[in-house]
């Protein structure tokens, strides 16, 4: 064989240098001793005679250090040497090699791939100056999370807050590119220090002046770098230039950086296209908080953002606002909801919801490596079983421990960079996939890219791997009992109890973690169904929404809006295939929703409580478009305008709250911001509508005409929403209905045109991304198992050929030799299946915070996991124990 040829001749050229080097050192001893004597002779005492003699043989000295070169670049071709001779045996088991490598790729590629999100989604900084100063700014009251700014506590904070450098307001809008094609884009409103907050500095111009920031001062517009690209053709003198936006005028004042996003795009999933200046009124600008704060709190209608001072954190900003607030708490400061304002780290605040979902997905793609890894080194115990008389040989013949281990560690560090190199390129792949089929929920997924930082972790992962499966073959190939393997001659196949053992720890371990991973995502396939189950108190099916904005340059009263409105319902429901038709201010579970304060005639509120409830602006029809269930009273019908008494529907939340007790049709309520000499009458209570997330406590809720909504100063709404009822498909109707829009007015384009079944599925993002990564990984958890069981059988099988055949001649039945195979594999899925209960009890823990209508630990998923586990072990032991119940006795006995 090709193994005895290469032992030959390694073992003669290690005997050549060995002799070589003995005789170089006699020569040397001898010449050394030789002069020395002659110099004592010539009268120099022993020692110095020694130390002339070692001087004047240093050539023989540097010729042994020039053969120790020599050496060590022999050991450097034997490195080569033993590369070719792995890559020879690896050829030759092209079954083995293909599935070590396919394992590993696997393994690594997915560790990869979720380590490229993971990095870019939590390990990447913000693209701002120092992020890690920049915070968020929020206000919030009794039964509320948080919410937004006020003008005014934005001034007292700037003024009492010495952990902030500096402090900015901004929101979000939309706004219409004019021209030969209309373009419907984001946009942003900004104080003008808010970029200086960031921390970013311009691509081209600048940003906004002191002056620019007033109510009446200069139309000026900052453009993203992705618009003036896409837009204007990266003009390079755009800084200046005069458009159209809106229809008015605004001078472009600056670029901003590509690539730059405000803190609201990365949840909104789109990026702001075009600034503007806030143009708060300043009305108690420099005022210090005390008695002529506002005691209502004002307007919250603003985010909030600030820079932190060198040396002030987060925590300390925190209590500085504690105390101001306990402060204003004296004059009367919103005293009656329990005010209290806070900040949020910004990382924090952008990816905090998506932190749980990747840290567990990154868990379970480690389980998946840790599984892959345990079947390639059960693999390299089988083929370690068929090579030990190779390796006993290579030792009898003088191959140290180390040379042996060397030939060993080679193949598996081959195969860890053949799968290492068939992952990246796997990882390359699906990351593309991501970034084109961007799970929702994940807002710095389409940055991620397989970059170098990604590379050197998976070369780390290669190393880590190469390891992992290499170490106990390795233990078990340098620990050899020569004589036994010598003797056994050609019966080298038959394999060690303690051998064996080895190999069916590997396996349960494998069954454990596979346990694990499907546990887990039994428990997300659950939740996500709940969340599907649950009732959002609105119809999905067959509805199509597009965002549209009527510009007070076109539509400079509420008359006209509404004229506006009423024409384009009326021409979209004359399309075909069309049910209903109306509009709304903001889309269930696509956008959170602001209260209202509210004075609900007959109802006290509780000590520091208000009557807050969120509003809704809508069009008749609207309930029956969406299908919101009204259970008393009525719906609004076209009866419900300008001219007739102002009417209200509430929710049953709202109803129960502040109504409890006595029925809410016929009560009044006022809007404290509307005409306060008006009360609106409850005419209609509907079922809840779940607006701002699929779970949670739904809030009070009112809704109004916006006809009569509009009947308040400033209370135009200038941006609403089309709610489309279809037959089938609605995008079928897509084209159809942007038709009628422009019909209605070419001057305005629509956007975010979707179905409201792709908000309720992006509501859900993260679980549904959890649950899909789970599955896959637990499929490929049991496939692997299921690979493990299958060889360990087979293995068994194969090493009691002899066994089986003898309890066959002495009258053991198929079925008693079946079941005897069987037992060898169901044995080890049931260690690895209690082991893996056990474990997936306590990591499942950490998916609470994902998980609705479910426990972590819910019986019915874990009897689940129980039952597929074992069906699978069953399924993998039953084609090599069918071996042995064919096995022919008087073949082996014949052989043995």
């Amino acid at each position: 064989m090709a193994w005895y040829h290469e032992i030959a001749a390694s073992l003669a050229a290690l005997v050549g240098r060995r002799r070589q080097e003995a005789d170089m050192d006699d020569e040397m001893r001898y010449h050394l001793e030789m002069s020395a004597r002659q110099h004592v002779e010539e009268g120099m005492s022993e020692r110095e005679a020694r130390r002339v003699a070692r001087r004047e043989f240093g050539g023989v000295e540097r010729h042994k250090d020039d053969m120790r070169d020599e050496r060590g670049a022999s050991t450097f071709f034997d490195a080569l040497g033993d590369v070719r001779f792995a890559l020879r045996s690896l050829r030759h088991r092209p079954g083995l090699t293909a599935a070590a490598t396919i394992t590993l790729a696997v393994g690594i590629g997915a560790t990869s791939t979720v380590f490229g999100v993971v990095k870019r989604e939590l390990l990447t900084p913000l693209p701002y100056s120092e992020p890690e100063r920049v915070v968020g700014v929020w206000s919030a009251w009794k039964g509320f999370d948080r919410t937004w700014l006020s003008y005014d506590e934005w001034e007292g904070w700037k003024a009492r807050v010495p952990a902030f450098a500096d402090i900015g307001l901004y929101t979000d809008g939309a706004a219409t590119i004019d021209g030969e094609f209309p373009e419907r884009v984001r946009s942003g409103l900004v104080q003008a220090n808010v970029f200086s907050i960031l921390g970013v500095r311009l691509d081209r111009g600048r940003g906004f002046t002191a002056e620019e920031d007033r109510p009446g001062g200069p139309r000026v517009a900052v453009l993203s770098y992705e618009l003036w690209q896409r837009r204007f053709g990266g003009d390079p003198a755009i800084v200046g230039r005069r458009i159209q936006i809106s229809g008015a005028e605004q001078t472009v004042v600056g670029v901003t950086p590509a690539g730059f996003q405000m803190p609201l795009d990365y949840s909104a999933g789109e990026r702001t296209a075009i600034y503007f200046p806030l143009a708060t009124d300043a009305k108690n600008e420099g005022a210090l908080p005390g008695p002529e704060f506002p005691r209502g709190g004002s307007n919250h209608g603003y985010y909030g953002i600030a820079r932190l001072a060198p040396g002030a954190t987060a925590a300390s900003a925190n209590r500085q606002l504690r105390d101001i607030v306990a402060e204003l708490e004296k004059f009367g400061y919103m005293s009656n909801v329990g005010f209290h304002a806070f900040v949020i780290p910004m990382d924090e605040q952008v990816m905090g919801k998506v932190r749980p979902v990747l840290l567990v997905v990154f868990g379970a793609v480690v389980l998946v490596l840790l599984i892959s890894c345990a079947n390639v080194a059960g693999l390299l115990l089988v083929r370690g079983e068929t090579r030990r008389r190779e390796l006993a040989v290579r030792a009898a013949l003088g191959a140290g421990t180390q040379r042996l281990a060397r030939l060993l560690v080679t193949e598996s560090a081959l195969l860890a960079t053949f799968g290492g190199a068939v992952g990246v390129a796997l990882a390359s792949v699906t990351v593309r996939l991501l970034r084109s089929n961007a799970p929702a929920g994940l807002p710095r997924l389409a940055e991620t890219s397989i970059d170098w930082v990604v590379l050197l972790f998976a070369f780390a992962v290669v190393v880590v791997t190469a390891l992992l499966t290499g170490i106990l073959p390795l233990a078990h190939a340098t620990h050899l009992a020569l004589s036994g393997e010598l003797r056994e001659g050609g019966r080298g196949s038959t394999i060690g109890r303690a051998r064996l053992r080895w190999r069916q720890a590997l396996v349960a371990a494998e069954v454990a973690l596979a346990v694990v991973l499907v546990a887990g995502a039994g428990l997300m396939i659950r939740t996500v169904r709940n969340l599907l189950d649950v009732d959002p108190g609105f119809r999905a099916d067959g509805v199509l929404t597009m965002r549209i904005s009527t510009p007070s340059v076109f539509y400079p009263d509420s008359a006209r809006v509404i004229a506006f409105w009423d024409d384009v319902e009326r021409r979209v429901a004359s399309l075909p295939g069309v049910k209903r038709v109306a509009a709304v201010r903001l889309l269930p579970l696509a956008s959170e929703m602001g209260d209202w304060g509210l004075r609900v005639e007959g109802y006290t509120p509780p000590p520091n409580r208000g009557a807050p409830g969120d509003w809704q602006v809508v069009t008749p029809g609207y309930f029956e478009t969406m299908g919101v269930s009204v259970r008393e009273g009525r719906s609004f019908t076209t009866s419900d305008d300008m001219h007739a008494p102002l009417a209200m529907i509430v929710n049953r939340a709202f109803e129960q709250q502040y109504f409890a007790g006595r029925r809410a049709l016929g009560g009044r309520v006022r809007v404290s911001s509307t005409d306060t000499t008006k009360w609106y009458t409850v005419v209609g209570v509907v079922d809840d509508v779940r607006h701002n997330a699929l779970i949670g406590t739904v809030k009070p809720q009112f809704y109004a005409t916006l006809a009569q909504f509009a009947l308040a100063p400033g209370s135009t709404r200038r941006v609403m929403s089309l709610v489309v009822k279809t037959e089938g498909d609605p995008k079928r109707l897509i084209s159809a209905v942007r038709a009628q829009v422009k019909a209605a007015d070419p001057r305005l384009p629509v956007s975010e045109v979707r179905t409201m079944r792709e908000i309720v599925d992006a509501a859900i993002g993260g679980q549904r991304f959890a649950m899909e990564t789970l599955g896959v990984f637990g499929l490929v958890a049991l496939l692997v198992s299921a690979i493990g069981i299958f060889g360990i059988v087979s293995q068994v099988v194969a090493s009691r050929l002899h066994e089986l055949g003898i309890r066959a001649a002495l009258g053991a039945t198929p079925m008693n030799l079946m079941s005897m195979a069987l037992g060898s594999g169901l044995r080890q899925a049931i260690v690895g299946l209690v082991i893996g209960i056990v474990a997936a009890l306590v990591l499942t823990r950490v998916l609470r915070t994902l998980l609705h209508g479910v426990s972590p630990t819910d019986p019915l998923t874990f009897g689940a996991v129980v039952v597929v586990t074992g069906l699978v072990a069953v399924i993998a032991s039953v084609a090599p124990a069918g071996r042995a119940a064919r096995v022919d006795p008087n073949s082996v006995l014949r052989v043995e």
